[in-house]
């Protein structure tokens, strides 16, 4: 249960999370322009400057996580397991016990404890994603390059060059961590997890077309050599 409702924060973290996933790398469709970097590099610069992971991720994500967390903890626990896989009508069987009514039971420390961990891994998370903010600024800055044209670019330069646009670019980021921000997003995660398992089912008719994952037995012995290698197994006990 504990683990469901740590999955669930990470949900909530969304928003934030966004800009540091970490995907498969996406191969440039054509070569960047230098001209069109050397334009775009400073504006990511009043974007993101130095700093900014760590100040989205540690103080303000810590300020706002407490009446997220209060919200998720009042649904009721059969919406958590919907979305685990439970069948829809099984679960509306079942009580409109809440996941905070439940924690107090089993464990009277449970919120004091999810406090501990948001506010020691958000400042951690913080301090992990600003070793890359050069990365992140080189990506945006490519991003830039082959979104706008060197005209455009230039009237984005002189715009954050006057307070507003300064203000503006320096405060864009953080837009995604703003309290009226994620308290909308706040009241869409009852919805969205009451939605989750109609949202589920539409990958399904597409997923019972492809044949099941063959088990370690159906696996030919070359490729159960190659499995335990891959994993570091002991042959000998996996055979």
């Amino acid at each position: 249960m504990r683990r469901g409702l740590f999955l669930s924060l990470i949900m909530l973290m969304t928003p934030v999370a966004g800009y540091a996933q970490i995907a498969a790398p996406v191969a440039a469709e054509t070569p960047t322009d230098p001209a069109l970097l050397a334009k775009a590099q400073p504006i990511v610069a009043v974007i993101l400057p130095d700093g900014t992971m760590e100040k989205m991720m540690g103080p303000m994500m810590q300020k706002m996580m407490g009446p997220m967390m209060d919200g998720m903890t009042k649904m009721p626990i059969r919406e958590f397991l919907k979305v685990g896989g439970m069948n829809p009508e099984k679960a509306d069987s079942l009580g409109q016990g809440t996941m905070e009514q439940v924690m107090a039971i089993i464990d009277p420390k449970f919120r004091k404890r999810m406090d501990v961990i948001v506010n020691t891994m958000m400042p951690a998370m913080g301090r992990f994603m600003s070793r890359y903010e050069p990365d992140m600024r080189a990506g945006m800055a490519e991003a830039f390059a082959h979104r706008y044209s060197a005209a455009e670019l230039d009237q984005i330069a002189a715009f954050m060059k006057t307070p507003v646009g300064a203000k503006f670019g320096a405060g864009f980021m953080e837009l995604a961590t703003d309290p009226h921000y994620l308290g909308r997003m706040q009241k869409v995660m009852p919805q969205m997890m009451q939605a989750m398992p109609e949202i589920l089912k539409s990958s399904e008719a597409e997923l019972a077309k492809l044949p099941k994952p063959r088990t370690y037995d159906q696996l030919s012995q070359a490729e159960r050599d190659r499995l335990v290698t891959l994993i570091g197994a002991d042959p000998a006990k996996a055979n």
